[in-house]
Parts: C-alpha cells; sequence; structure tokens
C-alpha cells in the first residue's frame, strides 16, 4: 500500500490504540513534537496489578517528566536498595544473588505507575469506550472504526499499543498466532503484617525456583507484600481462566505443596489471589507493516511477561519511535523511513530476548540428557544458574538511549545502520554487570 506524498509543512497525523504504559509513554513522546497532530483511543470506559521496574524504567520515566510524581522514586533518590535472590525452591538453598548496584530495581503498583504518566497527558485527550472493528487502509491513510459505529481517520501512522491480544498486530500479521503456554500466573497483595510470622522470608526481592514452576516474593517500600507466581494447567483448563479473574485459595495452594516450608506458608497466607492465563507468541520478523504501521509494547513481543519489564520494553519502543519521527522529519523524510529505522533498533532487540528464551529450552535438553540423571535438587540449581547467570543480565542494563545514539551516528555518515548488531550492545553492556553466585 502506497499512501499520497505529505506537502511540505503539513502535520502528520498519528493514532495511538491502547494507553497501557506503552500507549501512554508513546503520547507523551509525541506530544513533545509539534509537527504531530495525535489522537489516542482506547476500549476501557475508565483508565485504571504490580510490575517490576528497574533501572531501565526509571531512566524513562525521568524521560518523561513522571517519576517525580512516584514516591518509590522520591524515597530512593533514584538509587537502588534491593537486590533480587534466585533460591531453590523445595529446599530454599541461595543460589545466585544481584549485586543491587548492578541493576537498581524497585517494584510499584501498576495504578500509581499509570497515575503518573497520566499527569503528563491533558485531562480528556484519550477517547475512551473506543474498541477497534476496522481497520481500512488506502491511498489517502488508515482509516479506523469502532464498536460504537463511530469512525476516525484517515492517519498518516497507526501505532499498536493494545496489548498481547493486538488487533492491530491481527490485521498486520494475520499469520502470527498466540498460543496457550500450559502456565498461568497467580498474583497478589497483602500486608507484610500477614506474613511476618513466617521465619527465612528473604527481606529483598526473591525468585523460588522448583523444576517447572517459579514463586517470586517482595517484601515492598509501603508495607506490602507482593507474591507473584508460576503454576502449571492442562491445556484443556486454559478456557476456565481470563485475564486477572478472582480466584481462592484453595485454588492456588495445591501447586506449591512441593516447595519448603517456608513459600508455602507464603502461599498460604492470602484469602484471594487473581489468576492470569499465559498466552505468548513467536518472535516477529518486524514490528512494522506497509510503512504506516508500528506495533509497541505487548503487541510488539508477545513474550507473556517473561522477563518481568513489560513497561521497560515498552517505553523503550515508545522512546526510539518518537525520536525515529524526529530524526527523518528534520531530514525531510517520509514516515517509512522512520519506521525503518524504528525497526531497525528494537527488532534486534526482541530477536535477543527471545534468543535467550531458546537458550532456556537447550538449557532442560541439556540437562536433560546428563548420564546418569542429575539429582532433582542439582538439577533445580544448575538450571537456575544457566538461565539467570551474567550473560543475561544485560536485560536489565540495556539503555536505548545510547544504542539509539550509536545508531543515528551511523546513519549520519551513510553507514548501513544493520550492521550495528544486538550482539555489540549486549558485550558493552554486560561489562557493567556484576553476579555474586553462592556454591552449593
Amino acid at each position: 500500500m502506497t499512501f499520497q506524498p505529505q506537502a511540505q509543512g503539513t502535520k502528520i497525523k498519528v493514532a495511538v490504540i491502547g494507553t497501557g504504559p506503552g500507549g501512554l509513554a508513546a503520547i507523551i513522546n509525541l506530544l513533545r513534537l509539534p509537527f504531530v497532530e495525535l489522537s489516542a483511543y482506547d476500549q476501557a470506559s475508565e483508565l485504571r496489578e504490580v510490575g517490576a521496574y528497574n533501572e531501565n524504567t526509571w531512566r524513562h520515566l525521568n524521560l518523561l517528566g513522571a517519576a517525580d510524581a512516584i514516591e518509590q522514586y522520591t524515597k530512593r533518590g533514584g538509587g537502588s536498595k534491593i537486590d533480587t535472590e534466585q533460591r531453590n525452591g523445595t529446599t530454599g538453598e541461595l543460589i545466585s544473588r544481584m549485586d543491587p548496584e548492578a541493576a537498581p530495581r524497585s517494584r510499584i503498583e501498576r495504578y500509581k505507575l499509570q497515575r503518573a504518566l497520566l499527569g503528563q497527558v491533558p485531562p480528556d485527550f484519550i477517547q475512551l469506550s473506543k474498541k477497534l472493528a476496522e481497520i481500512i487502509e488506502s491511498p489517502k491513510g488508515i482509516e479506523l472504526t469502532f464498536q460504537d459505529g463511530t469512525g476516525a481517520g484517515p492517519f498518516d501512522l497507526l501505532l499498536g499499543a493494545d496489548g498481547i491480544r493486538s488487533v492491530i498486530r491481527q490485521h498486520a500479521f494475520p499469520e502470527h498466532k498466540l498460543s496457550y503456554t500450559g502456565k498461568v500466573a497467580y498474583r497478589t497483595l497483602i500486608p507484610q503484617s500477614a506474613v511476618a510470622h513466617i521465619p527465612n522470608i528473604p527481606q529483598s526481592a526473591c525468585f523460588w525456583h522448583t523444576r517447572n514452576t517459579h514463586v517470586y516474593t517482595d517484601p515492598l517500600d509501603n508495607g506490602s507484600f507482593e507474591i507473584a507466581t508460576r503454576a502449571d494447567e492442562p491445556e484443556e483448563e486454559a478456557s476456565k481462566v481470563s485475564w486477572g479473574q478472582k480466584v481462592k485459595k484453595n485454588q492456588v495452594v495445591h501447586h506449591y505443596s512441593n516447595y519448603c516450608e517456608t513459600v508455602r506458608q507464603v502461599i498460604a497466607a492470602p484469602d484471594e489471589w487473581l489468576e492470569f492465563a499465559m498466552f505468548g507468541g513467536p518472535s516477529l520478523e518486524s514490528v512494522i507493516s506497509n510503512g504506516h504501521i508500528a506495533l509497541l509494547g505487548d503487541a510488539s513481543h508477545p513474550l507473556s511477561g517473561a522477563f518481568g519489564s513489560g513497561a521497560a520494553f515498552a517505553f523503550e519502543d515508545a522512546y526510539v519511535l518518537a525520536q525515529a519521527l524526529s530524526y527523518t522529519h528534520q531530514r525531510q523524510k517520509p514516515i517509512s523511513q522512520a519506521l525503518v529505522l524504528y525497526d531497525a533498533v528494537r527488532s534486534p532487540h526482541y530477536k535477543g530476548l527471545y534468543e535467550i528464551l531458546n537458550g532456556f529450552g537447550v538449557n532442560v535438553k541439556e540437562l536433560d540428557a546428563i548420564s546418569p540423571p542429575l539429582e532433582e535438587q542439582d538439577y533445580i540449581n544448575e538450571r537456575t544458574r544457566r538461565n539467570w547467570g551474567a550473560e543475561n543480565r544485560w536485560i536489565y542494563k540495556y539503555d536505548v538511549t545510547k544504542v539509539w545514539k550509536e545508531y543515528t551516528e551511523l546513519a549520519d555518515v551513510g553507514e548501513d545502520i544493520s550492521a550495528l548488531t544486538l550482539k555489540r550492545n549486549k558485550e558493552a553492556e554486560k561489562k557493567s554487570v556484576q553476579v555474586i553466585s553462592v556454591e552449593a
């Protein structure tokens, strides 16, 4: 599909679909570009979960002007006081610990993040109750039809920030399919007083691993205690869960009977949980389509929450997309060139994340092939060391602002930007990461 060329000096008309963290970040970044005429839509009737916010996330919250509105940031002064432990879930044994200086992080309730971001968006700017029904592409632009019978457009650029079940991804890449992973997540927040009687609870973020599942515990700054888990659920059971369905204790505790006493007591503390069916999909070769559609956030990388950094990835997407539009506009190049640049920066990053997930599968095959078989505890410890060793910590140190600068420096001198590979970025970032290993 070829669009009619824009007249010089006219504004670029952009539509953002979805206003989760990634969509809000895109709105904030794009509102700063005077040549962009922006519209934003969300299917929710009102804008309303806990997330991991590490160094990458705080960096972008600062860039977005939203960090100071979050009390966890103002109290910590932008530094870090929490490290992350990896433990054997059945014995409680400490396997490794990440130096807090290596990956500053904190965790905040999602509504606080949303509130801070919304504080940077003009009131009533986002049009609500707009569930997308149809996307029509023609030479004059992209036109949208919503289920309420209204329409919008034409737009020069459509941004899909509409989550893991993205309607825009389905339109742009109809062959791409999501599938149920065979796992559900259970999450909850309870007062720290509810677990204060339980011995041996780490006072830092901690992942407790078994052969197939894990439990995450974290005492938060505000006196709350977070628990997030994964559990196996048969394929035929997938339809019984929905996104954020409330469930009672008895549906949860039986999944973790093989864990150590500390974890079993923690899991037994809440009376109610939220259950999430985990869906994922294969890596997209490209996160752009037809020179005028771009995906960001979970829409562009359906990783099923694998790295606990979905907000950071979405913020990075929004930053690069806005920078690419500004870069090409200054050079009087078309939107399609901005999207090519956006894709060149972001697609290799997601390819690297999927390579890590593939590596997890390779580790399992290699460990299963050892003869004689490893004892259960040795298996858990070795798999955890392999999966969460220093070579994968670059995810949390990746600074997309530096990567963007490097790409544009190459582009400015006429170099092929595809020559700048993700491996180069990973090697540069990995130097600053330390992991303290604990021998068995």
